[in-house]
């Protein structure tokens, strides 16, 4: 990191939650030139969920007879109606899964329950989703239903460039994501923006790589997008996921937390696929939420503020008793401030 300098600050945004917690693990954050500053982007699926969708899933629990299918992280997430850990506290069935096939099977052995599978994620959970539903479709498991609140990255990338809430000189790219995408997917947006991009992977030799790469490129005033993850990522990324995907989902509008609604932002099930789709099949009135007073998260998703910015961090909110989903999520920011010391990062 010694090779370069600058006489004015850099601020890379790392997008990919897994990247915030790695930088932190490593100790690649400590170490960084003082002139260099990261920040967390909206690439954390359980942060940027939107309080209404979960809500939504809440409502749907109390009003049917359903058992809530889901990923651990979105259990303990707090909404003004409670939790999926209150439900189940209440008596109502909330069954984790590590993959969305495994709600199939769960569906499968348990007939006599209304399994609802809580679908949240990135491109990244896309083609596993539509897996399912493809296993759901053969096996005629008529007792799972989805509720899909799938996101697209690149065009909340859009969206928060536009806003001018967050100056970023360079983008650290999800791995995950772009082997779905394809690095190529982001040139576009960025090339608009003038903003250069590097997409990596998470081993420390991979993320050093990366920001070395970025950071001569910022430096120098070039724009590019690099792609230094080849041996996962192709320019156009993977084309059997792809289709998997646009076979069950379509481009539609969704709701993002701190980014309200964004146009083209969501993938959601195809109208010949109704039959399985939850808001459809059980209605609920729309929710009315409102984040906890003081609460940050919605602006540390998008790199506006960081963790310890946040007056609840660490006092009030802790993630044995978190206020907002970057607390509870395995890749939400402020998790990682917490576990590795980031509160006594300045600047």
């Amino acid at each position: 990191m010694r090779t370069f300098s600058s006489t004015r600050p850099a601020t890379i945004m790392e997008v990919c939650g897994t990247h915030t917690h790695e930088l932190f693990r490593t100790g690649i954050r400590f170490s960084l030139p003082d002139w260099v500053k990261l920040v967390s982007g909206p690439g954390c699926p359980v942060c940027v969920t939107d309080d209404r969708d979960l809500a939504r899933v809440i409502l749907m629990a109390k009003k049917y007879d359903l058992t809530i299918i889901t990923f651990g992280d979105m259990v303990k997430v707090p909404t003004p109606l409670g939790s999926l850990a209150t439900l189940r506290s209440e008596g109502k069935k909330v069954q984790v899964v590590y993959s969305p096939v495994d709600a199939v099977k769960y569906a499968m052995e348990h007939k006599d329950e209304t399994c609802v599978f809580f679908a949240v994620g990135f491109e990244t959970t896309m083609p596993a989703v539509a897996a399912a539903i493809q296993d759901r479709e053969t096996l005629n498991a008529k007792n799972l239903f989805f509720m899909v609140n799938h996101k697209r990255l690149v065009p909340a990338l859009q969206v928060l460039f536009e806003s001018g809430r967050v100056n970023i000189d360079g983008l650290l790219l999800p791995g995950h994501v772009s082997a779905i995408i394809g690095a190529s997917a982001y040139k576009p947006i960025l090339s608009s923006s003038g903003i250069p991009g590097v997409v990596t992977g998470f081993s420390k030799d991979q993320m050093l790589r990366g920001i070395k790469i970025l950071l001569k490129l910022i430096v120098n005033g070039e724009f590019d997008v690099i792609n230094a993850y080849p041996e996962v990522v192709r320019e156009d990324g993977n084309e059997k996921a792809q289709l998997l995907i646009s076979s069950y989902f379509e481009v539609g509008g969704g709701f993002w937390r701190g980014l309200g609604f964004i146009p083209s932002s969501a993938m959601v099930l195809k109208k010949e696929f109704s039959h399985l789709d939850a808001q459809i099949q059980f209605p609920v009135e729309e929710p009315q939420v409102s984040s906890p007073p003081g609460c940050r998260c919605a602006e540390v998703v998008l790199g506006a503020a960081d963790p310890a910015s946040c007056p609840l961090f660490a006092s009030a909110c802790t993630p044995q008793n978190p206020v907002g989903p970057c607390m509870v999520s395995s890749e939400g920011a402020c998790a990682a401030w917490f576990r590795y010391g980031g509160a006594n990062l300045h600047g």
